[in-house]
């Protein structure tokens, strides 16, 4: 990414592959960006970094828009000699409150924070950071009636990390995953959640950060589950009753969607299709790429550019938003919509 900025490539390649703009996803934003066995670490950016990603693309001529009108650009064929970005945060987190919303309101950003009620309410938990405290403290974990690893040296913690992510996500049901991550945690004697500074805005809070004309508040479904793993039914449920829930608290049913983890195992064409049918404007993936005046005709499963704790260095929030990697990431494909 760096030969391909400096060298200018990306800058000329972006009429080709930048298209009208992009969707920019974050998770956290925080000062440290420090996770226990470094694992989940890529989920963080600083405020900092964020500060110079919007103070860059607005010296850029960058049109920063929200996500209504993002959606009302593509639907309606409207081009620009600027091109857009609309920023968008998954899950809720309290630090897009406490450390995130001070960069959006300097610079006047509107932004979009997709949120699951189960987080908020108890019914769900960010169950990759539970697991992750876990692993961290200690030597020894088995998953009740299933495998087991040894945790003594740090490598042998990030082995067992990954496979136990591995094994909730695709062993698992949706549905197993809190009762069998509670157990593990009774076992080892501590609590199935995580530290208040981790965890996501409280209704109180959401309100507060709502109330800013410059948030959207969009739908995460209720559960955090991987829709693909349900049946329609289910699916619809959790969209259905998120906005639901949502609408009741703070007065306005969103009107925009993010799929939970977003990628092709967890969101296709099926799910774009109950989202649409769920009245939802728009709705995003986690696949990487720009957004394109063929997305007209699918406006429920638009990619974005993750700007997350890999590369926290704005050279490559700058190609990667040129559109260069789209296909570099998606088979050669310039345009990524939902299979």
């Amino acid at each position: 990414m760096r030969l391909a900025w400096h060298s200018g490539f990306a800058q000329g390649a972006r009429n080709r592959f930048g298209g009208l703009g992009s969707i920019i996803m974050l998770h956290r934003v925080r000062p440290d960006c420090i996770s226990p066995l470094g694992v989940t670490r890529s989920l963080s950016i600083t405020p900092k970094f964020l500060d110079e990603i919007l103070v860059s693309l607005k010296a850029e001529g960058t049109e920063f828009v929200s996500m209504d009108q993002m959606a009302d650009r593509v639907q309606n064929g409207v081009r620009s000699d600027r091109r857009f970005v609309a920023v968008t945060l998954d899950d809720g987190y309290n630090d897009n409150l406490n450390h995130a919303y001070p960069v959006f309101q300097k610079y006047h950003v509107p932004f979009t924070v997709y949120v699951a009620p189960g987080f908020i309410e108890g019914a769900a938990v960010l169950w990759w950071e539970v697991v992750e405290k876990l692993v961290a403290q200690t030597t020894h974990i088995k998953v009740p009636g299933g495998p087991e690893w040894r945790c003594s040296t740090v490598l042998q913690k990030r082995a067992a990390f990954h496979g136990l992510m591995r094994y909730f996500s695709y062993t698992l049901t949706e549905l197993e995953q809190l009762p069998v991550l509670r157990e593990m945690c009774t076992e080892a004697g501590i609590l199935c959640g995580v530290a208040a500074d981790q965890d996501v805005m409280t209704w109180k809070e959401l309100q507060q950060i709502s109330a800013d004309p410059l948030c959207t508040i969009g739908g995460h479904t209720v559960h955090h589950y991987n829709l693909k793993r349900l049946t329609p039914r289910m699916v619809a449920q959790e969209m259905r009753q998120s906005a639901d829930m949502i609408g009741d608290h703070l007065g306005k049913r969103p009107v925009h969607f993010a799929f939970p983890y977003g990628s092709a195992k967890a969101a296709g064409r099926r799910e774009a299709e109950i989202a649409k049918d769920e009245r939802f404007v728009s709705a995003v993936t986690t696949r990487h790429g720009t957004i394109h005046v063929e997305h007209r005709t699918n406006l429920h499963a638009l990619p974005r550019i993750s700007i997350n704790g890999r590369f926290q260095k704005l050279v490559y929030a700058q190609t990667m938003m040129s559109g260069v990697t789209t296909p570099i990431a998606n088979a050669g494909r310039r345009v990524v919509q939902g299979d």
